[in-house]
């Protein structure tokens, strides 16, 4: 490797790294509200640790790398080709004998190299954050709705039960405990002045203290002093794992095993099931190289952008990660088609942008 490709690639990976940081923390926390917002209909955010939120972050983020690779790098690109150009330091490289071509090709290879990283993470890591994600939304974070660390003054659920606690006291007591317990021909209600939480048998009781039952049927009634019930375990969500959890050739599997059922039955949701994982397979090839498309075409046009300043090139490179998505949109079809025409389809934005680079970079030293 040339001093002069050393010297480019050292400058761009600041200001790209500066822009995934960025761009990270503002996707990754938009994707963790979200997540969160299905968390907290049965988990208080109270009952939610930093270490939680962090980890959430952290397995949302291989999902989103797709994106992130090839905006941060096409951003860090147009910087530092715009800083050469108002710096005349193309100008010097071009006077030392070294073309521009020649300067924009380590450029589009490390394009080539992040586009196989991306593959890679988006293969491997993605499912392994993705199942770890969904166990730790709906496992762990529900698992930890006992009795014991319910909020006083709101009605929640916890596994069959509906309970309300009006006051919780230092010592553990429990006042003004009301429980709904549903059945096939209605719900029984509990209702005690005091309870506490005790351990029988090694499992987790309720005892109820001065209350009264009141059954489905409200004729069996009665009133009791002490009243001891085990206590529920919560419910874990239902979440299951979905195409962003499997690696391309577990996707594949599936996409053989669901043609086959479509083809035997018809049947219609067997077909948006399919449509659905022949659609992340076109995703899983067609976003990795999208880190090799922008840098074939943001590379010459930040090499030719001589002095026209920082905000000159961030518009270019805005506008091409634009036309990438809006070419995307345009030959996303919601008919369900084979998986080579799926694929061919997904790389259309790819090679139209690796068409027009190959065209620039062969015009990129003409005057």
């Amino acid at each position: 490797m040339k001093l002069s490709d050393r010297y480019i690639l050292g400058k761009i990976w600041p200001p790209a790294l500066l822009a995934a940081f960025i761009i990270s923390f503002v996707v990754v926390g938009g994707s963790v509200r979200s997540e969160m917002r299905a968390v907290t209909d049965s988990v208080p955010i109270s009952q939610m640790a930093v270490l939680d939120i962090l980890r959430l972050g952290l397995y949302v983020l291989p999902t989103l790398w797709g994106y992130i690779f090839p905006i941060t790098y096409l951003m860090g690109v147009m910087y530092v080709f715009s800083r050469l150009a108002q710096s005349n330091e193309l100008t010097a490289l071009k006077a030392a004998g070294i073309s521009l071509r020649r300067v924009v090709m380590p450029v589009v290879v490390l394009g080539l190299l992040l586009s196989v990283a991306a593959f890679f993470i988006a293969d491997r890591m993605q499912p392994w954050a993705y199942e770890r994600l969904v166990r730790l939304i709906s496992q762990e974070l529900p698992m930890r709705m006992t009795l014991e660390s319910l909020p006083a003054g709101v009605m929640h659920e916890v596994g069959d039960w509906r309970v309300y606690i009006a006051e919780r006291e230092d010592n553990g007591d429990l006042r003004g405990i009301v429980i709904l317990q549903p059945n096939d021909d209605g719900a029984n209600a509990f209702y005690a002045d005091s309870a506490r939480l005790v351990m029988k048998k090694g499992s987790l009781h309720l005892e109820l203290r001065d209350g009264y039952f009141i059954p489905s049927d409200p004729r069996q009634h009665f009133m009791f002093k002490s009243l001891v019930k085990e206590a529920p375990m919560p419910k874990m969500l239902k979440r299951v794992l979905s195409g962003e959890g499997m690696t391309l050739s577990s996707l594949l599997s599936e996409e053989k095993r669901l043609a086959r059922r479509f083809d035997e039955t018809g049947a219609l949701p067997v077909g948006v099931e399919l449509r659905n994982v022949r659609q992340e397979v076109k995703n899983r090839l067609a976003f990795p190289l999208m880190c090799l498309a922008v840098s074939f075409v943001g590379a010459p046009i930040g090499a030719r952008s001589k002095k026209a300043g920082q905000s000159y090139a961030f518009s270019i490179g805005l506008s091409i990660i634009g036309a990438y998505f809006i070419l995307r949109k345009l030959v996303e079809l919601e008919a369900l088609l084979p998986l080579a025409l799926t694929v061919s389809l997904g790389q259309m934005p790819n090679l139209l942008l690796c068409l027009l680079g190959i065209i620039l970079l062969w015009r990129v030293d003409r005057v």
